[in-house]
């Protein structure tokens, strides 16, 4: 199926595509503080925004509105571990339209593709996260059908008398 105003993200929409990734990163930290960016999130998301245009197991895909780039939608096949039977599944990772483009459907357009991806690839679900308390994300997929399935709670511990000695925190990769 054909979206009018979605198709795959293109080298050239890097640029594009990285800056309302920022921005959706600041939306989130403003909604949920312990979402904070990292300083060196941009040049992570940069350098491997090539790597997921070529990968086969992930989905970048752009929404369109008046001939500039509106909104994205970004996904990867995934699977549950191994101790739970094998149930191939796409996890939606992140959907974002610029706030001038909402309500005019570009976010239901990308998740649809996303869908059709999925339901080409034979997956069983689509997997997804939202912040608790972002409500108005929660509406959205509550009209896309969706459903919870888990539920992630956190118990904020004291700060660490010397963050250099937190191995948790240390970056992983890049």
């Amino acid at each position: 199926m054909s979206y009018p105003d979605v198709r795959r993200a293109q080298p050239a929409d890097q640029h594009a595509v990285g800056t309302m990734w920022e921005h959706l990163l600041s939306e989130q930290e403003a909604v949920e503080h312990r979402f904070e960016q990292a300083d060196d999130a941009r040049a992570r998301w940069d350098n491997d925004y090539a790597v997921w245009l070529e990968d086969e197991t992930y989905r970048i895909f752009v929404a369109e509105a008046d001939g500039d780039l509106a909104g994205f939608a970004t996904a990867h096949r995934w699977g549950p571990p191994p101790i739970y039977a094998e149930s191939s599944e796409v996890y939606l990772d992140e959907l974002y339209v610029r706030p001038d483009a909402r309500r005019q459907g570009l976010g239901t357009q990308l998740v649809a593709a996303v869908r059709d991806w999925s339901d080409r690839l034979g997956t069983r679900r689509l997997r997804l996260s939202v912040l608790a308390r972002n409500k108005t994300g929660r509406a959205f997929w509550a009209q896309q059908d969706a459903q919870p399935l888990t539920m992630t709670l956190t118990i904020e511990q004291q700060a660490a008398q010397n963050d250099e000695d937190d191995e948790g925190s240390k970056k992983i990769g890049f």
